[in-house]
């Protein structure tokens, strides 16, 4: 009987020790978006939300883009808002991202709309 708690014991610590050395060494799932202003006037402010992480960037001038990366730390879409310096504003949720792979998404904010132009899929 003392085997087996030795042995149920040894083997519980054994997992432990192996998901402690798999966080330390392997980088968690990265997620990189693109927001490319498509739009005809300057965005003043732009609010980005996925995975629980916000972004926020200001003054995106016409044919300019930003970039923000996060963790991907668990399944997600894109939540943003657009001001424009008209004080026009766009909204909307867009794309998604699920937890265990690496994402670069690009958006296009036009002056109607959020589009969620292109996935590139990074390379195995």
């Amino acid at each position: 009987m003392m085997k087996k708690i030795v042995l149920v014991a040894t083997v519980l610590i054994a997992m432990w020790l192996g998901g402690m050395l798999h966080a330390l060494l392997f980088t968690p799932d990265v997620g990189v978006v693109l927001l490319s202003n498509e739009s005809s006037e300057m965005i003043t402010s732009v609010q980005v939300s996925v995975c629980g992480q916000p972004f926020s960037f200001s003054d995106v001038s016409e044919g300019k883009y930003v970039l923000a990366r996060y963790d991907v730390a668990s399944d997600s879409h894109y939540e943003i808002k657009v001001s424009f310096r008209s004080g026009r504003t766009v909204e909307g949720e867009i794309g998604y991202v699920t937890n265990g792979n690496d994402f670069f998404d690009v958006i296009e904010i036009t002056d109607n709309e959020i589009i969620h132009a292109e996935r590139v899929l990074p390379h195995p």
